[in-house]
């Protein structure tokens, strides 16, 4: 799937924060009270393949925590470097070597390459580059689909045929938005570890980020109601008379979220937090040291 994005190198400027953004988001709450057990760890998709601190940090004895578990879906609408989609999950909480279990973002997808270098320069969110794709369901008049289609390679810029994430959202077109602000919950920081820089930066925006980043994500207000969400990818059709064909047969009923692959196949709730207006304020994430 061609993007038609400009295959030479690029050269964007860090956009430094503090944003002050506005933008419309979607809450898939993944889990809300799971805690692991002894010896469980995440599976690898839910890491980017370049991501060699992020993934190690993540996955040794016991550094996954469990707890609140979220894919978050937001179209910004206003942010200093103009509209873009990002598709994020942060799993739990994990051990950190600053302060008391905090959440982290593992994996994140944004839909421009300014997008990805900001987010990674600013607060160590490990963006990669994916197309997103909107669309009214045809089933349903008041739903909407939503497919994510990663990049697979730069100059030019290709996206996957498959998308990595797909799903049907749809709206509690009976119950109004209410005024909503994370101020009234648990303080929320995202502890970011280090990011591993790509030798094409130039070209897939995947710039490193050296250090431990603390972002503080409490200014987030807006209106908010819960809507209904369905997963839209049905398992591929195995290679005939391979030895995934029977068990691929076995659960061919089985529609999900994610492939598993360039985003982990979770499973969320079937009713999630809309987000139909959000004025978000994200700051200057604090620098740490590098271990």
């Amino acid at each position: 799937m061609s993007a038609g994005i400009d295959s030479g190198p690029i050269e964007i400027k860090p956009t430094p924060a503090p944003w002050t953004v506005k933008a419309e988001a979607w809450w898939f709450i993944t889990s809300i009270g799971h805690r692991p057990e002894p010896g469980e760890t995440l599976p690898i998709s839910y890491f980017p393949a370049q991501e060699t601190q992020l993934y190690q940090t993540s996955t040794t004895q016991e550094a996954f925590r469990g707890g609140r578990g979220s894919v978050t879906l937001l179209r910004y609408t206003d942010t200093p470097i103009g509209p873009f989609d990002e598709l994020a999950i942060s799993p739990g909480e994990f051990t950190n070597p600053f302060e008391n279990e905090c959440h982290r973002v593992t994996r994140a997808y944004a839909s421009s390459l300014p997008a990805v270098v900001n987010g990674r320069s600013n607060w160590g969110l490990p963006r990669e580059l994916a197309q997103f794709i909107f669309t009214p369901s045809l089933d349903d008049s008041e739903a909407t689909e939503v497919r994510v289609y990663p990049a697979i390679s730069f100059s030019p810029v290709e996206f996957s045929p498959d998308p990595c994430f797909a799903a049907l959202i749809k709206p509690l077109s009976w119950l109004p938005a209410i005024p909503a602000s994370l101020a009234h919950f648990p303080h929320v920081k995202l502890f970011q570890p280090p990011l591993d820089g790509s030798p094409h930066a130039a070209y897939d925006g995947l710039v490193a980020a050296p250090k431990w980043h603390v972002l503080d994500c409490t200014d987030y207000r807006g209106r908010a109601k819960p809507f209904r969400c369905g997963g839209l990818l049905k398992p591929k059709e195995p290679e005939p008379h391979s030895e995934e064909e029977g068990q691929r047969k076995r659960i061919a009923h089985k529609i999900g979220f994610a492939d598993g692959v360039a985003f982990p196949d979770v499973a969320p709730y079937r009713l999630g937090i809309h987000w139909t207006e959000i004025d978000i304020t994200l700051p200057q994430a604090v620098p740490l040291a590098t271990l």
